[in-house]
């Protein structure tokens, strides 16, 4: 099987397929997606993971938890060429989280109002995790 390396121009429908098909390449002892699991948080801060939510307005946001996960843990070496400069990576990867944060919740059922509440709530979530993320991306070169 070939792997790819991670791309964060894919849409979230694109990495979804891919990633349940085992396609792009991750770093080493990276798990695969379990929706059972809280990706959404550090985890190395249980109690600060515990304050951050998996969901929106009731929407799973796990999936763009994840990829914002395995995003931040690429090494520059996992990387395209063209977003290998930290501060451009963890950008992108925050960006993407906030563009699979609002397909998620254009993509669910909620009505007009909610639907406007969830999307306040994601904007803040971005800037949140654009504020705090720096920390928890890693710079290595592998």
């Amino acid at each position: 099987m070939s792997y790819m390396k991670y791309n964060p121009t894919w849409s979230l429908e694109q990495f979804r397929e891919f990633d349940g098909e085992g396609k792009i390449l991750k770093p080493h002892g990276f798990p695969d997606y379990d929706s059972s699991v809280d990706w959404c948080g550090p985890a190395d801060n249980p109690k600060l993971a515990s304050m951050i939510p998996d969901a929106i307005m009731g929407v799973s946001v796990s999936v763009a938890g994840y990829r914002h996960d395995l995003h931040y843990a690429m090494g520059k070496k996992m990387r395209p060429k063209w977003c290998r400069l930290q501060y451009v990576w963890r950008l992108c990867g925050d960006q993407r989280f906030r563009a699979d944060l609002m397909s998620l919740i254009k993509a669910s059922d909620l009505n007009a109002a909610d639907m406007k509440l969830a999307k306040r709530f994601a904007k803040m979530y971005y800037w949140s995790v654009r504020c705090g993320g720096w920390k928890h991306c890693t710079r290595k070169n592998t």
